[in-house]
């Protein structure tokens, strides 16, 4: 018979694990700002390097009024990557939202469409 020893077996010792410090360094800086547009409250999110270095990764939210139309996305949420000097050049999210609005904003079908949701529709 085998002797066994009085100590038992030790178990191999589990890697450490990584703090919250540490994930919270390697994640992309995001900033978060709010700003009107005509009768729209809205809210940009800004992500640089999200995938890859020198990409950023924007995204536009309607916040105020629930429902209302936004001439570039018919959700109330638009998500769009670009390269970063691209976004510089613009001035940064807001103001390359806003251009974007604007622009989308000067078709006929953005003005019937906002008209209609002003004049609240009786009938469907």
């Amino acid at each position: 018979m085998a002797k066994r020893s009085a100590t038992p077996a030790r178990k191999a010792a589990k890697p450490a694990r990584r703090s919250k410090a540490t994930k919270s360094k390697r994640a992309p800086a995001k900033t978060i700002a709010m700003f009107m547009w005509r009768h729209l409250k809205l809210r940009v999110t800004h992500t640089p390097n999200y995938l890859n270095a020198g990409w950023s990764h924007v995204e536009l939210q309607v916040i105020m009024p629930k429902g209302a139309p936004c001439p570039i996305t018919t959700t109330g949420y638009l998500s769009h990557f670009l390269d970063a000097d691209e976004l510089a050049s613009a001035g940064g999210p807001i103001a390359f939202f806003t251009a974007w609005l604007e622009r989308a904003a000067a078709t006929k079908a953005w003005a019937k469409a906002e008209a209609k949701w002003r004049q609240l529709e009786l009938f469907g």
